[in-house]
Parts: C-alpha cells; sequence; structure tokens
C-alpha cells in the first residue's frame, strides 16, 4: 500500500473514532419548539354577560370566549410561552367600574364578584383583555403578575426560558363609549421596563445586550447562529414587546442600541433589532416562517386564533405551525375545551409541550435532547426571606425546622414540623416524610439547613428548599415568628 493511501486511511480511521465518541451539540434555545398560552391572564368573560354582549350584535363576540389557567397551573404543566396584554393607569381606578358589570346590574343581573381585593384602584400597570367587557384577569396588577413569576422561577430554578409576549394596549371604542385607554410613549415605556426589571430577581432576565454580548448588533449574533446553549439561560424569562409603528418608534427611541432595554422586538430582518419575530399565520406564511428559523432567528406564531379552530376541531393551522419550526406556538387550547366537539388540542406527543424542533433534528441534537430538556436541579436551592415567605404562602408544602428544643423554644415560622438535624434520629424522622412533597427547610443562621436539604435530595426528595441566613434573616427582614406553646 502506497504512503498517500496509508496516510488517508489513517485520517478516516481518527475522524470515524472521533465521530463515535463525539459529545452531543449543546442545544441552542432557538432549537427548541415550545407551545404555550395566548392571552395567559384571561379569566372567562361571566356568561350572562356573554349572553349579554352576544344578544346586543357586538361583532365577533365567540372570539373572546375562551380562557386560561392561573399562571403558576401553566407554568406547572409545561407551558414556557405566555403573553400578556398590559394597560397604563398611573393614578389607579380607571378601569375598576367596567360598564359590561354595570350593564348586567341594570338588566336586573346580579354579576359575579368583582375586584373584592380593591387591585384595580390601584396605581401602576394593569393585566387584562379589552376595557369594559373582557376585564376579568388572574393578575389585574402587573406586580402581581412579575412577583408570581418571579417566585415561581426562582423555585423551578432548573427551568427552560420562559418567552412572554407584551401587547402594549392602547386601543379606543368612542364609538361604543368605552373607558379611555392612555398611550403609550417612551415615559411610559421606560416606566413598564423599570417595572419588569425591578420586579424580578436579579439574573432573571435575559436581555437583547446578552444576546449581543460583543457583536456589534443583536442581528449579527442571530444570524452567526450564537443564541446561547440551554444551560446558559435556564431560569431567564424573556420578554417581547409585539407592537410596531409608533410604539415601535417609542420603544426604540429610548435605547436605539437596546444597551439596556428589557424587551427584545418584532422587527423585519435587516433590522439590527432583529431576533425574535412574530408571524401569526403559519398557513400563509409557513415557508417564511421556515426560512427566518434556518436563518437563525426565533418566530413566534399562532396555532388559533378567535376560538375558530375549537370550534370545528380544524387542525391546520396547528400542523402548519408544528411543520414550520417556529420555536414559539401559541394556543387558547393547550388543554381542550370539552364545550366543543372533538376535543381540539395542542400538544406534542404525551402532551408535551416542548420538544426538540424538527428543523434541527440530527444524530447528535437527538443525543442530548433528554438532558437539554430535563428541567431536574441537582444540589441545593437556597431561597432569600423573601422568596421563602413567598413559597411557604404559595406550596402545599411541608415546613420543616431543624434547630435545636432550645432554639425553638426562642420562634418559630408558622407552625413547622420540628426535627432536630444534630439529633442521631433524624434521618429516621425524615425518611417518614412524603418524598414528593415540596419541604421548606430552616435553622438559625442556614448551615444546618443547607446540610439537612443535601441529605434530603441524596435520599429522593424531589423538591427540597432551604432559607439563606436562617431565621435570623428571616426576622432581620421584619418577617414574623410565633412562640411555639
Amino acid at each position: 500500500m502506497s504512503r498517500p493511501v496509508v496516510f488517508v486511511f489513517c485520517i478516516l480511521f481518527l475522524l470515524s473514532c472521533h465521530k463515535k465518541d463525539n459529545i452531543p451539540t449543546p442545544v441552542r434555545v432557538n432549537q427548541l419548539q415550545m407551545i404555550g398560552s395566548h392571552n395567559s391572564y384571561k379569566v372567562a368573560i361571566e356568561p350572562a354577560l356573554m349572553d349579554l354582549l352576544e344578544d346586543g350584535g357586538h361583532a365577533q363576540i365567540q372570539a373572546l370566549d375562551y380562557a386560561h389557567l392561573p399562571l403558576w397551573e401553566q407554568l406547572n404543566l409545561g407551558l414556557r410561552v405566555l403573553e400578556l396584554d398590559i394597560y397604563h393607569d398611573p393614578d389607579g381606578g380607571r378601569f375598576s367600574s367596567p360598564k359590561g358589570w354595570e350593564w348586567l346590574k341594570e338588566k336586573g343581573i346580579e354579576p359575579l364578584p368583582f375586584d373584592q381585593a380593591s387591585k384595580w384602584k390601584v396605581p401602576g400597570f394593569k393585566v387584562f383583555h379589552v376595557q369594559d367587557i373582557d376585564f376579568r384577569s388572574h393578575s389585574v396588577l402587573l406586580n402581581d403578575y412579575l412577583e408570581e413569576l418571579r417566585t415561581w422561577s426562582i423555585l423551578n430554578p432548573g427551568h427552560l426560558p420562559i418567552f412572554i409576549t407584551v401587547n402594549a394596549k392602547d386601543k379606543n371604542f368612542p364609538q361604543l363609549g368605552f373607558t379611555e385607554v392612555l398611550p403609550f410613549d417612551t415615559e411610559v415605556f421606560e416606566s413598564l421596563d423599570a417595572t419588569i426589571a425591578g420586579s424580578l430577581a436579579k439574573g432573571q432576565l435575559f436581555r437583547p445586550s446578552d444576546l449581543r454580548n460583543g457583536y456589534e448588533t443583536v442581528e449579527e449574533a442571530v444570524l452567526a447562529h450564537d443564541w446561547p446553549a440551554l444551560d446558559e439561560v435556564r431560569g431567564k424569562i424573556i420578554f417581547i414587546l409585539d407592537e410596531d409603528g409608533d410604539k415601535l418608534e417609542q420603544y426604540l427611541g429610548m435605547d436605539p442600541h437596546q444597551g439596556k432595554s428589557v424587551m427584545f422586538v418584532n422587527v423585519p430582518e435587516g433590522n439590527p433589532a432583529a431576533a425574535i419575530m412574530i408571524v401569526n399565520d403559519p398557513v400563509q406564511n409557513g415557508q417564511q416562517i421556515k426560512k427566518l428559523v434556518k436563518k437563525g432567528y426565533i418566530v413566534r406564531t399562532r396555532a388559533d386564533a378567535d376560538t375558530k379552530e375549537a370550534r370545528a376541531n380544524d387542525t391546520k393551522r396547528r400542523d402548519s405551525a408544528f411543520v414550520s419550526g417556529a420555536q414559539l406556538i401559541s394556543s387558547d387550547y393547550y388543554l381542550p375545551d370539552t364545550r366543543w366537539n372533538g376535543s381540539y388540542q395542542v400538544s406534542f406527543e404525551n402532551n408535551d409541550y416542548v420538544r426538540i424542533n424538527p428543523l434541527f433534528h440530527g444524530e447528535e441534537m437527538d443525543g442530548a435532547a433528554d438532558r437539554a430538556l430535563s428541567e431536574e436541579v441537582e444540589g441545593v436551592v437556597g431561597l432569600d426571606p423573601r422568596s421563602f415567605l413567598a413559597a411557604e404562602q404559595r406550596l402545599d408544602r411541608i415546613l420543616l425546622d431543624v434547630r435545636t428544643d432550645e432554639e425553638v423554644r426562642s420562634g418559630v415560622i408558622k407552625d413547622p414540623l420540628h426535627i432536630d438535624f444534630m439529633k442521631d434520629d433524624f434521618d429516621g424522622k425524615v425518611g417518614e416524610l412524603n418524598r414528593n412533597t415540596p419541604v421548606l427547610v430552616y435553622c438559625k443562621v442556614g448551615g444546618r439547613s443547607a446540610k439537612a436539604v443535601e441529605k434530603m435530595k441524596a435520599s429522593g426528595f424531589r423538591k427540597v428548599y432551604h432559607l439563606e441566613g436562617g431565621i435570623d434573616a428571616w426576622t432581620g427582614m421584619g418577617y414574623p415568628v410565633e412562640i411555639p406553646r
């Protein structure tokens, strides 16, 4: 055998060995396909008001006849694509007397309870669909929504990135006499950015500047296919402003290079800020979506709209969204609406809501898929007092105090279970607890609770958290303790 032939043979052999032992390529955030909810905050219009609106001849009122689970339940279900409609209400009370509620009372119909906690009177951004008629919301205050989002994310730090599209609502209906909506200008957008950034924990946001990261523009990073690997954006939240025209100009005007902006923007190819695009019709624009995705952009589309697909059990739009490769697919029917025949639903195989994007399938990608899509967390998860309090209030949980008897007598956090970490029977007593129930653990300053959590994780507890800084940090924040009886 000649020397050149031997050389070529050796090279081919080494390459084949390398391929066989190759580590799977890390999955990047733009290589997923995720299903989520459209107008994610929405509570159903009450039946009496729906009947009244239909009788009144309001056009296309059936398009509003849908609703969603509360945010926490959507996230627990596995949805990682959300949408918010935001209204400017700097003085509070602008939308606190919806006409639909008053119309029912005028007809002698007692409406369902509304604003019993007086949230609508609080100054600040509001979250709901249409003033006066489609006003019920799981979280009417944007601050409340963000606090819930912040807490859930902290409690689930391994979660895949959550994408949230934002509509800045300013449409008025003077012909119908609806409540006047205030416009969004640069000052209002600055306030909105500050509200989002100030409500979330440090490091939770993934901003346009995080993607640009050394590139001249955001789009340059996209076209270089340099979206971050999933492990770099676990626990992150990504906002997208779904606006055009004057509102888009106002938002970009406050930060043209997006060095500090909170939200990505929906702009076309060739714009320096182009990264995440909204293309809502995958039937008409499927090929366009596919081309954009292959170039490196992230695209959000819709699997259904205005309740039409669900009523007809028409899956054409849903299936077109799936094959288009759009990474973010919005739907009102991640769970079927049992009122309609056919049980129309938008989910992947096994009722999953996240998968590897079909446009990026390959041997190396598939090999990394299981680990990439897992949201399990290894190691100890510590919570600051604010997050510990929120967890204590939100979760169906076990609250565990691991201090000594003497320490416990000085005060506890709201009637905990007490098992002294320093005693020999700690492992045995903890082993009697339900390993599938979340456990919140605290001690005096955080040392023993961290060690207790490590032990519990090793023994099979799925979700266990400890209070960083212990009860000393808790009382230092002004949170209450109780003296046990």
